[in-house]
């Protein structure tokens, strides 16, 4: 009898402790949602913010306004004062609308400039829309390959009417820095034009020319010539393919 009644009181205690433990983990729970939905502070920028801007005209003339989010969907490294950045700080590349004011895109004022060109190589900038340089994911520290289209010339060296043919040009080339791009003053409708980017990458003079003469036949938001692809860390590229044309699309 007494061994009964002892394996009903462990049972019952065993019980007791187990119901505490899962009221604690759902209470714990619900604790980390409720302080997931909080709302913070945060800042973002109103509209394209120039590099170079001072942290201390951000607000003033309207470049920047704070905003709540909830705080699990904040990402680590975003600003929520303006006052956490300090007067001597400035935006160290372009920041396009609607983009949340991250720490690391500031500076010392007076720095001349917000990366650093590695040895043996040059800055060079482009101008790409958003499909171009993968819906905007491309940012400063990305490995890019860069695909080029360009018209099929005959023997003669003219072009093949509308032909055009697409192949890889470089790849592993790092980026330095991302930022909108200035807005046209004769900017047409909105349903006529597409926000454009300044991408600037780290390139040898070779690579340079190859850029320079493959995006100038491009009108700012409407050029296919250059896109850019994302390199991940086991990409296999091959820059001495034959490329894709009309008569190639479907081969393997």
């Amino acid at each position: 009898m007494n061994r009964r009644l002892i394996t009903i009181v462990v049972a019952v205690a065993l019980a007791g402790l187990g119901s505490l433990m899962v009221y604690g983990y759902v209470r714990a729970a619900d604790e980390r949602a409720l302080r997931g939905q909080r709302p913070v502070d945060v800042v973002v920028a109103a509209k394209a913010i120039p590099a170079g801007t001072s942290v201390t005209r951000l607000v003033p003339d309207g470049y920047a306004t704070i905003r709540k989010f909830p705080a699990a969907s904040v990402p680590d490294g975003i600003l929520s004062r303006i006052e956490d950045a300090g007067p001597d700080m400035v935006v160290g590349s372009g920041v396009k609308e609607g983009e949340l004011i991250r720490r690391a895109l500031l500076v010392r004022r007076g720095a001349t400039q917000a990366f650093t060109v590695p040895d043996g190589k040059i800055a060079l900038t482009v101008e790409l829309t958003d499909p171009q340089r993968v819906a905007g994911h491309v940012v400063a520290g990305s490995k890019v390959a860069v695909f080029v289209t360009v018209k099929i010339l005959n023997s003669d060296g003219k072009p093949r009417g509308e032909l055009t043919e697409t192949r890889l040009l470089m790849s592993g080339i790092e980026v330095l820095s991302t930022g909108p791009a200035a807005e046209a003053k004769d900017k047409k409708s909105s349903a006529e034009t597409r926000a454009t980017s300044l991408v600037t990458m780290a390139v040898t003079q070779r690579q340079a020319e190859k850029l320079v003469w493959s995006s100038s036949g491009m009108r700012p938001g409407e050029g296919t010539a250059l896109y850019l692809g994302l390199e991940g860390g086991s990409s296999e590229l091959s820059e001495t393919g034959s490329g894709v044309s009309s008569f190639k699309v479907f081969s393997p």
